[in-house]
C-alpha cells in the first residue's frame, strides 16, 4: 500500500480539491464494477475447471496465478475499501483489524507487482528462448513464482508487525493510515521503492525491450512462420501489465514526490484521489485481461457471443412472372 499519512485527512474546508467528491466518484466506480468483476471471475474459474488443459500450459500458469491474487483482493480487500468510502471510517476501528487490513493490502499489492514483473521476464524467455525455459522450468518458472508469494508475505509482515515501533492508527483514513515504520522517511521511501517502484521499472523496461526486439526480428519470424504466435504472446503480456501503467505508475510517482517533498496539493492528490481508486483498476479488470491473455478462454467467449448473435434467415425469393394479357 502507499505511504499514507497517519494524520487525519485534510478537512474539506481547507482542501484544495474536493475530498468528498473524490470519495463519491471512487465509491461509485468501485461499487459499479465489483459485482460484474466477481461474476466474470466465476466464469473464468468455471471454464478452467471444465478445460484443465488451460492450466497445464506453462504460458498460462503465471497469468492464472495473478488472476487468483486479484480475485482474493476483490473479495477480501476491496469490500473493506468500499465500506470505508461509504462510512468515512474503517469497518472495525481497532488495532488488530487495522494491522490485518494494512498487511493484507500491502502483501497483495506487492505480490501482484512482482508477479507482473516476472511475467514480463518470463514472456521474453517464452518468445526468444522457449526451449531453454522448458528445459529448466522448475528453476525458471515454478520456484520464482512460489518465492514471490512467500517473500511478499514475509517482507510485509516484517515491517508492518515486527518492526520495533508503536503504530497509532487513524480510523478515519484509508487502511487506517499507515504503520509506524513507513512514517520513518528514509525507511518508508526504501520500502516503497523496493515494493512498488522497482518492479514497475522492471515491467516497463521488459515490455519495451520485448516489443522492440519483436519488431526488429519481424522479418525473420515471418520467414519461420512464428510471427503470429510471438505477436500474440506479446499482446497478451501487454494486456495484463498495461493496467499497471494506468494504476500504479501515477500512484508511484506521486508517492515518491509526496515522501521526498510534500506539499498540500500533492498530499491531497495522493491521499484522496489517486490511491483510493486507481490501484483497483487491475483488480477489477483481471477477468477481462485474463480472458484475453489465455487463448482458450478467449475462444470460449467468442463461441459464446456467436451463439447469442441473432441469425438472420434469408428467404430465397423467386421472381413472379406476370400472366400474359
Amino acid at each position: 500500500m502507499s505511504l499514507l499519512s497517519n494524520d487525519s485527512s485534510v478537512s474539506s474546508a481547507g482542501a484544495i480539491l474536493s475530498i468528498t467528491l473524490a470519495q463519491k466518484i471512487t465509491f461509485g466506480f468501485l461499487i459499479a464494477l465489483i459485482l460484474p468483476s466477481v461474476a466474470s471471475s466465476c466464469f473464468v474459474f468455471y471454464r478452467v475447471t471444465q478445460n484443465k488443459e488451460i492450466f497445464k500450459k506453462l504460458s498460462n500458469q503465471l497469468i492464472f496465478c495473478l488472476f487468483l491474487i486479484y480475485f482474493i483482493q476483490a473479495i477480501l480487500d476491496l469490500p473493506l475499501t468500499i465500506k470505508f468510502l461509504h462510512r468515512g471510517e474503517v469497518a472495525i476501528p481497532n488495532y488488530t483489524f487495522c494491522t490485518y487490513w494494512f498487511t493484507l493490502m500491502s502483501t497483495l499489492n506487492m505480490c501482484t507487482m512482482y508477479l507482473n514483473a516476472y511475467l514480463s521476464i518470463e514472456r521474453y524467455l517464452l518468445v526468444f528462448h522457449n526451449k531453454f525455459l522448458l528445459k529448466y522450468k522448475n528453476i525458471l518458472h515454478y520456484i520464482p513464482m512460489f518465492l514471490i508469494l512467500i517473500i511478499s508475505v514475509v517482507f510485509v509482515f516484517s515491517f508492518s508487525v515486527l518492526y520495533p515501533c508503536q503504530t497509532q492508527f487513524n480510523y478515519n483514513a484509508i487502511v487506517c493510515g499507515s504503520v509506524c515504520s513507513i512514517l520513518i522517511r528514509d525507511f518508508g521511501l526504501f520500502v516503497w521503492i523496493l515494493t512498488f517502484v522497482a518492479p514497475l521499472f522492471v515491467i516497463i523496461f521488459s515490455n519495451g525491450f520485448i516489443l522492440t526486439r519483436v519488431i526488429l526480428h519481424k522479418r525473420r519470424m515471418l520467414q519461420k512462420n512464428i510471427w503470429q504466435k510471438n505477436k500474440g504472446m506479446v499482446l497478451q503480456l501487454l494486456s495484463v501489465t498495461g493496467m499497471l501503467y494506468i494504476s500504479w505508475l501515477p500512484v508511484s510517482i506521486t508517492t515518491v514526490i509526496y515522501t521526498a517533498h510534500s506539499t498540500p496539493l500533492i498530499r491531497e492528490i495522493h491521499d484522496n484521489w489517486l490511491t483510493l481508486g486507481l490501484i483497483y483498476i487491475p483488480v477489477l479488470s483481471s477477468p477481462l485481461t485474463t480472458s484475453f491473455a489465455i487463448p482458450e478462454l478467449r475462444n470460449d467467449i467468442r463461441v459464446w457471443l456467436n451463439r447469442r448473435r441473432p441469425h438472420v434467415n434469408i428467404m430465397q425469393t423467386h421472381p413472379t412472372i406476370p400472366a400474359g394479357t
